[in-house]
């Protein structure tokens, strides 16, 4: 299996709402990452160096890669599942301008997909509570790929992330936004709510949903949306269907559309920009995210 699978431009010029995501497993259960999140895959490095006061619980060590320093971290302990003597890959992912290594037991294959056979979690198991499960791709009705929301682990590993990124000056008297409405799709519970609270505080009407197709449902309900704001990554209809069809919308098409996510990757840039975004802005670039909220609705009061 190649140690490589960043392929964006291949991908996203493949068509929206359609993902690629690599299996792998812990502890016999079978779990998904989309590929634009991978950067490399590696066997578990021998030497690790011991973790600082303060890591999280489930950093086992730092090692070298590339000349890059990198935490270790036990996905299965994050998860809460039982400890696994099988964890031999590592999965170094990048986002949030982080890198982080995932100890796992095995990386299986790359499935492509629709974002329509990917479903929120209680729809397919019902009443399951895991924080970290944000949703299942069902590649075949057989089988059952847990897709866990990284960004909420990445986070809880780095919580200084947010901290700082969320720090702007809420006092500004530019802000003239009371009351307008704002839309937000976003599946991860996590950066929906932080989202959700600092435009609510900021005098802003908000509307969140955790899927693109609810996205387009509140949207073809209402027509009084001043602004959407799209994650990419999104059950059932990704971040970028929901950006076509409100263009293809005969009365509201023009309504501004924020494409956002934790990938900052050109090929994604491009394609948000072929669709007419607004803007693409990658998350917890909230300096440039809340500028551009700024400057939309500025235009139309």
């Amino acid at each position: 299996m190649s140690n490589k699978f960043k392929e964006p431009e291949a991908y996203l010029k493949s068509g929206s709402n359609e993902l690629k995501i690599l299996e792998y497993v812990i502890n016999n259960l079978h779990l998904g990452i989309n590929i634009l999140k991978v950067n490399r895959i590696l066997e578990r490095p021998e030497k690790l160096v011991r973790p600082g006061p303060g890591a999280h619980h489930s950093v086992m060590g730092m090692f070298e890669d590339h000349g890059r320093v990198i935490p270790l971290v036990n996905l299965g302990v994050i998860l809460g599942l039982n400890e696994s003597e099988k964890g031999r890959r590592v999965i170094i992912t990048e986002f949030f301008n982080e890198i982080t290594g995932f100890l796992v037991d095995s990386a299986e294959q790359v499935y492509t997909l629709s974002w329509s056979k990917v479903k929120g979690s209680e729809e397919v198991m019902g009443n399951f509570d895991n924080p970290y499960v944000l949703a299942i791709a069902r590649p075949t009705e057989e089988q059952n790929i847990l897709l866990v929301d990284y960004e909420k682990i990445v986070l809880e590993l780095a919580p200084n992330l947010a901290e700082e990124e969320f720090k702007f000056d809420k006092s500004d008297g530019e802000w003239d936004c009371k009351d307008k409405k704002i839309l937000i799709a976003e599946d991860s519970t996590t950066v929906r709510d932080m989202l959700h609270m600092e435009l609510e505080e900021l005098g802003m009407d908000v509307t969140a949903v955790r899927d693109g197709q609810e996205a387009i449902e509140v949207f073809d309900e209402r027509d009084d949306f001043d602004l959407i704001i799209a994650d990419v990554e999104m059950p059932r209809r990704d971040g970028l269907a929901v950006l076509s069809h409100i263009r293809q919308h005969p009365d509201r098409g023009k309504t501004p559309v924020i494409i956002y996510s934790s990938i900052g990757d050109l090929g994604m840039k491009e394609r948000a920009k072929s669709l007419e975004a607004n803007a693409h802005i990658t998350k917890l670039e909230m300096d440039s995210l809340f500028d551009k909220v700024k400057e939309i609705l500025s235009q139309e009061s």
